[in-house]
């Protein structure tokens, strides 16, 4: 096939468009369906990301989402992989009791540990993320209708946390879905038996509207090769081995050079 004759019809077919991180200010190139002829080619998804770099010159980076068993090699690196869970519930565990948050006496709490997690994304992304920008984020997140947050409780203590949006859409599928934004543990006598209880009740939680949990993984991005062996899909591999199934990831790659572009 010769690609310069048929790239603009390649591109008709790709849904893309340029997209500014609200948390990090990175200036993406997002590509949300590539479509399988351009994901099965790497010289045409090479041409697909020089056309749109050259249509949208301010991008500094290209995200392109991908179904599960699509991997796309250098320069792309895993960014975010996408899990769900529609299966059976697990026994309820040995762990702290789960409960609904009380909007006026746990809000502050929960907008404080979401504010961390912006923060704690940033970080793995090397680009770091203002107290006030994580802390506004955290403020909006909380106010979006749908939003439902479950705390765990240890002897009277509120130990861990997991919010959830419960009216999502994927804007590719169209599916509904509740989104697991955040999940953490704070000072429980062990974190994995409140993390399992959280986990669970956030599960239920989605089972009783119908709907499948969908949560995600962030995947750290190295600094230097004395990082290499950093390897966040060992997260993607517990979740893999407790129920949930891969959905789909969100590839990394920056922009191309522009003597690398046609």
């Amino acid at each position: 096939m010769n690609t310069d004759e048929n790239l603009g019809e390649i591109l008709a077919e790709v849904t893309a468009g340029p997209y500014t991180d609200p948390v990090t200010g990175e200036r993406h190139i997002l590509v949300p369906d590539a479509g399988e002829r351009v994901l099965k080619d790497a010289a045409l998804l090479d041409a697909v990301c020089a056309a749109l770099h050259r249509e949208h010159p301010g991008a500094e980076s290209t995200l392109l989402r991908t179904p599960p068993g699509v991997e796309p090699g250098a320069p792309w690196r895993r960014h975010l992989t996408y899990v769900r869970h529609t299966g059976e519930l697990p026994p309820v565990p040995d762990g702290p009791e789960v409960s609904l948050a009380d909007g006026d006496t746990d809000g502050e709490l929960v907008r404080l540990w979401l504010a961390q997690a912006f923060t704690a994304a940033g970080t793995d992304m090397r680009r770091p993320v203002p107290e006030d920008v994580a802390l506004a984020e955290a403020a909006g997140l909380y106010a979006l209708p749908g939003r439902v947050s479950l705390l765990a409780r240890h002897e009277g203590r509120t130990v861990g946390h997991a919010t959830l949006l419960t009216e999502q859409e994927d804007e590719t599928t169209g599916e509904a879905f509740v989104e697991l934004v955040d999940i953490l543990v704070d000072g429980a006598p062990d974190d994995r038996l409140a993390t399992a209880a959280l986990t669970r009740a956030a599960a239920a939680h989605a089972h009783a509207l119908g709907r499948p949990l969908i949560g995600n993984v962030v995947h750290a991005a190295p600094s230097g090769p004395q990082e290499a062996g950093k390897d966040t899909w060992r997260i993607v591999t517990r979740l893999l081995e407790t129920g949930w199934t891969l959905d789909h990831a969100y590839w990394w790659a920056p922009a191309p050079r522009p003597e690398a572009q046609p």
